[in-house]
């Protein structure tokens, strides 16, 4: 039970707890966020956990977290409420509720420093093994929350996002340890130093890669989109459900005309690679081939690097295909890209999860669409292959900004590659290796969705790639090993 001296009743205390505990994981993760709620949100919850009955652990956290998550991620995975996908957050929420259900168990058999371990490794381990079976991605993973804490954050480079949480979680655990042993000065002082040292050299990694000078080598890059998706493109959408493609026509027309026009205005400002939104527009299968010539055309005239991002929908019982289409500025076309995150969803032909990238006079340069993003283990393919700049055009909605462009942000800083991301409906970014924003557009906060910068485009060494999920794989092993070790402790005293 908890103890504070009998000055607060039991009741009041708990209560109180979970309250705090139900705020700080609001604000931990999902549409509104702040970095330091993500270290603090599960200190209450372990309190109560390691101290009270099981039915805290078993039943209440877990509930309590099903419940904020939904609200915290509310429209974040759908924004049908009669589909199931809309209470994916809930179901997720359960799943990592359990996690404290684990720690109080285990803990009470171990209770020396390792202990703490517990709750770092399950949660750890909880979530890499999601994102191995999950077809949504990444996105809810606690360390997308810490861009603002940025020297933090470069851990990304070496351990990927496993060891952000790994970091994140033991923070509460030996937080609460520190507590249960606060009359044991020695044995705080050897725990503490344990914990503090890692962070803190984590953080002077942190503070010296981000401190480092890049090489003195930039290229004017700017992302352009010109519609909304909730005016034009679901018009879009209404007119061809009616079967009336020549108003349909009239509009995506229009959409690329305007392109176009932002676009030879942006070459003119000497940008020199130029990136459309997801979407771009939306046009016909049998249309494709005569705007592949305009779009050829535009980049020669222009003498640029041209990535464009047409959804090209299927006639006639066709697949529909959501692609880039790399142009340079001779006119050729460099590399085809068709998504393959989230095909489930938007019901497109799936792309065979294989990231091309292409040498141009600005460095080696990568692309890849939105959703693909999210897949951190199929991304560091541009890692391996030394890309230098990671173009991706993105759709998103007012709920998942700015959560979703973080996730593409620190696909940069594992990889060590600059990131250009523009967003229709979202929010747009670019960032160096290091995940320093260079620029960045709200498409709701202004009529003008022009957005440009000027790009480090030489990457810098990063672990990550070299070594994948390893830390992953490694905190599953570290759990199953404190598991045994409980048991057997358990068995010993019997």
């Amino acid at each position: 039970m908890i103890d504070f001296q009998g000055k607060i009743p039991r009741t009041i205390t708990i209560f109180t707890l979970l309250l705090f505990g139900a705020l700080f994981l609001y604000f931990s993760n999902g549409t509104i966020f702040f970095s330091i709620a993500t270290w603090l949100f599960s200190i209450p919850f372990i309190l109560v956990s390691r101290r009270e009955k099981g039915i805290f652990s078993f039943l209440v956290i877990p509930l309590i977290f099903g419940i904020i998550s939904q609200l915290s991620f509310w429209k974040f995975t759908y924004d049908n409420t009669r589909s199931y996908l809309f209470y994916i957050p809930f179901i997720a929420g359960i799943y990592y509720g359990y996690v404290f259900y684990i720690d109080a168990i285990v803990y009470q058999k171990i209770k020396e420093f390792a202990a703490t371990l517990i709750f770092p490794l399950a949660y750890t381990s909880f979530e890499f093994l999601l994102s191995l079976f999950n077809p949504f991605g990444t996105a809810g993973l606690l360390g997308y929350t810490q861009l603002d804490f940025l020297a933090f954050s470069q851990l990304a480079s070496l351990t990927g996002m496993w060891g952000m949480t790994f970091m994140i979680t033991w923070f509460g655990s030996v937080i609460c340890w520190l507590f249960d042993n606060r009359f044991k000065w020695k044995k705080r002082f050897i725990g503490g130093l344990i914990y503090f040292s890692l962070l803190a050299s984590i953080l002077v990694y942190g503070v010296v890669r981000i401190n480092m000078p890049l090489q003195k080598s930039f290229v004017r890059i700017s992302g352009i989109h010109t519609h909304d998706k909730v005016v034009e493109g679901e018009k879009m959408n209404f007119v061809l459900s009616k079967k009336d493609t020549t108003q349909f026509k009239e509009i995506s027309n229009s959409i690329i005309s305007r392109l176009i026009n932002e676009t030879k205005a942006e070459a003119k400002n000497k940008s020199k690679i130029i990136v459309w939104s997801e979407i771009s527009t939306l046009i016909l299968d049998k249309d494709e081939d005569s705007l592949v010539n305009v779009f050829r055309t535009l980049a020669q005239e222009e003498k640029i690097y041209l990535l464009t991002n047409p959804f090209s929908i299927g006639t006639n019982a066709a697949i529909s295909e959501n692609k880039i289409l790399f142009f340079s500025p001779k006119g050729e076309l460099l590399s085809k890209h068709i998504k393959y995150g989230g095909n489930f969803m938007e019901g497109t032909l799936e792309g065979n999860k294989t990231i091309n990238t292409s040498v141009t006079l600005y460095g080696k340069l990568a692309s890849l669409i939105c959703w693909d993003a999210d897949f951190p283990s199929i991304v560091k393919q541009i890692g391996k292959s030394n890309a230098d700049v990671l173009l991706i055009p993105a759709s998103n909605w007012k709920e998942i900004s700015p959560l979703h462009t973080n996730v593409a942000v620190f696909r940069g800083i594992e990889n060590g590659c600059s990131i250009v991301r523009q967003t229709r409906n979202g929010l747009s970014i670019i960032t160096d290796p290091r995940g320093k924003i260079i620029s960045q557009m709200d498409h709701f906060a202004t009529n003008s969705w022009i957005m440009s910068g000027d790009v480090p485009n030489r990457k810098i060494w990063t672990l990550y790639p070299l070594i994948g999920d390893i830390f992953g794989w490694l905190a599953i092993v570290g759990l199953v090993c404190l598991l045994l070790y409980s048991f057997i402790k358990s068995k010993s005293t019997l």
